[in-house]
């Protein structure tokens, strides 16, 4: 009777006596890179601004200057994590480092657009290396009653660093050159690498299989051209030929690559991971969750500078309750998941979704911060409970020979979601600010000021300053007003998706992975986790 696939919360080696806490040590290093990947995430969303004028830069170079890292990292997630179980987690993740610090560093001969466009695409490559295998080397490290705790810590440094980029992004551009907000990586890329180095064991997949190069293909270009198309969607409309071509081509890709991994008899990934119930819908609460975080770190930081009149640095800083409340949440689901299992942590920080969005959908323009700060707080420990504890349930439900593609592939989910949240979310708000903005726009107004009006906020309050007294503060104030309107309809959409995520995990994810069957080691698939 064949032996059931050991999973990393199956089997983890008891590492040496005396070497305990360089676990621990260990841990740091995947942290630090796991941040700065959040980090980079986000950070320019209060720099954007100062971007376009010392670059010159147009609107759709802003754009790209996001989507450049963005798109990399969803395309390469999958393969670069199968190479890791095949080569060495290690030795691919210290390459992601290294490449993120090389973009970081290629900002100090940037001049130009095009330039910070290249640069960004190079970190979102290494973005693309690390966040799969940071995670994937912690199950190996840690024995199943301390894993959730150091999921916890992990997850929570990713999870950190996309709040936490606006802040340090703000604080940087009040202070010292635009350049600032990439070469802070530097130093956390060094510390990153010398823990790998001196604290992380090498590990691999002891049986690798023959590389998959028709999957890595399919993977790369259908996953590249469908977020290629939807990152297109807010600027070019669903209609647009491009979007079109690329989403339905991206999406027949993945499809052709769904049916050749049933068929190929050494797939790149294996789609028996989602037989589990843990990791299957685990993923699809941590693809909403990133759905909805990603929708709101669009539309607050806006909300705050733009219609609120915050400069870069008073934004980040207003992003503070989402980021302390983040911290005690993870740190207190951390503990209690053990107690009282992974469906109700989840469950409850879905419905506290649901809550912050909804007093997030109540805000006006005028409205205190005490409400939206208490929004911001209540979605930063709703982050804190779900996303640990759902990536802890989808590392410890995959084979320990597997887990840098088990978590590339999760991961690839999880990337997609933020970017179709950005598209729909995005959309959805455009369409409601321009339909509230346009019956204020003042008669006679230059064709291409109307347009200006349309794009954004921004633009129509700087209309607005070209026009007499009443009509300068009619269309000002209609204009923040709008955006208020599309900041709620994005709450409402976020909440409403929260809401059936809490149903569906409470009626299909397990509360607890099952009790493992007693089973002898079997050689070759212990992975030893600390030298």
């Amino acid at each position: 009777m064949a032996k059931p696939s050991t999973t990393a919360s199956d089997l983890t080696p008891t590492p040496p006596p005396g070497l305990v806490k360089r676990r621990w040590l260990a841990l740091a290093a995947p942290v630090f890179g796991l941040m700065i990947v959040g980090l980079d995430a986000t950070i320019l969303t209060v720099a954007l601004p100062t971007l376009a004028t010392d670059l010159e830069a147009t609107t759709t170079e802003l754009q790209w200057f996001t989507d450049g890292y963005t798109l990399p990292f969803a395309g390469l997630l999958l393969p670069l994590g199968v190479l890791g179980d095949r080569i060495g987690r290690r030795l691919v993740l210290i390459g992601g480092l290294l490449l993120f610090g090389v973009g970081s560093l290629m900002v100090m001969g940037v001049d130009s657009p095009d330039g910070l466009i290249v640069a960004r695409i190079v970190m979102g490559a290494g973005a693309a290396a690390i966040t799969p295998l940071a995670l994937s080397i912690v199950p190996l490290m840690f024995p199943p009653e301390e894993r959730s705790k150091a999921m916890a810590i992990a997850t929570a440094g990713f999870a950190l660093g996309l709040p936490l980029g606006p802040l340090a992004g703000g604080w940087l551009l009040s202070n010292f050159w635009w350049g600032s907000i990439f070469l802070i990586n530097i130093p956390v890329v060094i510390i990153a690498v010398v823990g790998m180095l001196v604290f992380v064991p090498e590990t691999r997949d002891p049986n690798a299989k023959r590389l998959d190069i028709v999957g890595a293909v399919l993977s790369l270009v259908g996953v590249s051209a469908f977020v290629y198309g939807v990152i297109e969607v807010p600027n070019a409309g669903w209609s647009d030929p491009t979007v079109l071509l690329t989403v339905i081509g991206g999406l027949l890709l993945l499809g052709l690559l769904f049916v050749w991994l049933r068929r190929s008899a050494n797939p790149l990934v294996d789609l028996g991971f989602f037989r589990n119930a843990r990791y299957t819908w685990s993923s699809v609460a941590i693809s909403a969750v990133m759905f909805i975080l990603f929708g709101v770190l669009f539309v607050v930081p806006q909300f705050l500078q733009q219609v609120q009149g915050k400069d870069a640095m008073d934004t980040g800083l207003h992003l503070l309750p989402m980021i302390g409340a983040l911290v005690v949440a993870a740190a207190v689901g951390g503990r209690l998941v053990g107690r009282i299992g992974t469906k109700a942590i989840v469950a409850f920080g879905m419905l506290l979704w649901v809550a912050g969005l909804g007093l997030l959908a109540t805000v006006e323009a005028d409205t205190d911060f005490l409400v939206t700060g208490t929004a911001l707080a209540v979605m930063g420990a709703a982050l804190g409970f779900t996303m640990p504890t759902t990536l802890d349930a989808i590392l410890g439900s995959l084979p320990l020979d597997q887990v840098g593609a088990g978590s590339a592939l999760a991961n690839s989910m999880r990337q997609i979601g933020a970017s179709v949240g950005v598209a729909v979310l995005g959309s959805s708000l455009n369409s409601v600010y321009r339909s509230n903005v346009e019956d204020d726009v003042p008669p006679g107004l230059p064709a291409r000021a109307t347009e200006a009006v349309g794009d954004n906020v921004a633009a129509a309050v700087q209309v607005a300053e070209q026009l007499p007294g009443a009509q300068a503060t009619a269309l000002a104030d209609s204009a923040r007003d709008a955006f208020v309107a599309g900041m709620s309809t994005v709450a409402l959409i976020c909440a409403g998706l929260a809401a059936v995520t809490a149903i569906l995990v409470v009626a299909l994810l397990p509360a607890r992975a099952k009790t493992p069957v007693a089973e002898e080691a079997v050689p070759g698939k212990a992975e030893t986790a600390v030298p």
